[in-house]
């Protein structure tokens, strides 16, 4: 199952794109190659009861709902936001302590993954020189839609020298196939809910790929189509 790890649309403040707008897209790529789905990682908002359930009924495409969380470190991806960790956590802060809120989420039953540890954030020079002061740090964003090849390939070798596990995700901001459908995480296990998710990201085999490009030509947003 193949999943963007790494999503934003208008909610988050520097984005212009739509779920609809996504939808669309993904339902033209998928004429050319699998795509399961995504989950929205909006800049420190996050929306409970929000209903996503319709877009797999309507379209077979998951959505899900995760956070980009801002630390005094860098952002971070957290998925598996519950009841615990929204009475814990004022979402919408800037400077949480990276060091050790990776552990505290983990501890509510969330997961937390730094995001582009290599850009915009220090969680990746950090891990390269101690690993332990970053508490229950066990997986990066090893590919990232929107960094250089070098800020990838830096992520890459410090999964491997540090035995992390690895996501990939667009970060994805507009509905373009230079924005989305470029990184993703291949799942062996088939997902249906966050709380799958959260379990597969702990317990399951999954990597990061990145996507087979489709000529833009081939891949013209359709008319909106999603109610």
């Amino acid at each position: 199952m193949i999943l963007d790890m790494h999503v934003h649309t208008a909610a988050s403040d520097d984005s212009t794109a739509t779920i609809a707008g996504y939808i669309n897209l993904i339902l033209a790529y998928r004429r050319f190659h699998p795509f399961d789905g995504f989950v929205l990682t909006e800049h420190r908002t996050y929306t409970p009861g929000l209903d996503l359930q319709k877009y797999w009924d309507d379209y077979g495409v998951l959505v899900l709902q995760g956070i980009e969380m801002d630390t005094n470190l860098g952002h971070l991806l957290v998925y598996g936001i519950n009841d615990k960790v929204l009475e814990r956590f004022d979402l919408t802060k800037r400077m949480h302590d990276g060091r050790r809120i990776i552990a505290e989420l983990d501890n509510l039953g969330a997961v937390a993954v730094p995001s582009h540890p290599f850009r915009e954030s220090v969680f990746g020079n950090i891990i390269e020189r101690d690993l332990t002061e970053v508490a229950g740090v066990r997986i990066l964003e090893r590919y990232n839609g929107q960094n250089t090849e070098p800020q990838n390939a830096r992520a890459d070798a410090l999964c491997t020298q540090q035995t992390l596990r690895g996501l990939g995700g667009s970060d994805a901001h507009y509905v373009d196939p230079n924005w989305f459908l470029t990184c993703a995480t291949a799942f062996e296990d088939t997902l249906t809910s966050t709380a799958d998710l959260v379990e597969a990201l702990r317990y399951s085999d999954y990597r990061p790929v990145t996507l087979p490009p489709v000529d833009a030509a081939y891949l013209p947003i359709p008319a909106p189509v999603v109610r």
